[in-house]
């Protein structure tokens, strides 16, 4: 039985075709929704960002990497070309560690883990320069005023 060309079905699925058609091979026209790790929201970052400093926080992070990422005994986050350009290679270091340097695995800690994305949500908001290192229920966006 053939379809009518009416039928709302098949105008879906015509409407999908023609709009996976016409993003296929990352067409420079293709529009991402939201390309941001985070996003600020009435003056204030999101959940999920907040979530990612208070696991920074609470995670031991600052220990080595010092308040907000900005270097201590380990890399300045801050300023990581990691964090700022390859999200995938960021999770790996913190799953698996990193090889001759202090940065240690931490894929058995259940907090990291539950919090990866949200982690590197507040430190990537932190390298582009939205977030400040200080504290997020003190000051707006972690900046001294």
């Amino acid at each position: 039985m053939k379809k009518a060309k009416s039928d709302p079905k098949y105008l879906y699925l015509l409407l999908m075709g023609i709009l996976i058609s016409a993003n296929a091979g990352g067409s420079d026209n293709a529009v991402a929704i939201d390309d941001k790790a985070y996003q600020i929201i009435d003056g204030n970052i999101d959940k999920n960002t907040f979530e990612g400093w208070k696991t920074y926080n609470g995670g031991g992070c600052g220990g080595c990497h010092g308040r907000g990422g900005s270097g201590g005994v380990a890399s300045n986050l801050a300023e990581s070309n990691v964090v700022k350009n390859d999200k995938q290679m960021f999770k790996n270091y913190v799953i698996n560690g990193y090889p001759g340097t202090l940065m240690k695995p931490h894929r058995n800690d259940e907090r990291v883990m539950e919090n990866l994305d949200n982690l590197y949500s507040y430190l990537k908001a932190r390298a582009d320069g939205i977030l400040g290192p200080e504290n997020l229920i003190k000051y707006q966006l972690g900046k001294k005023e």
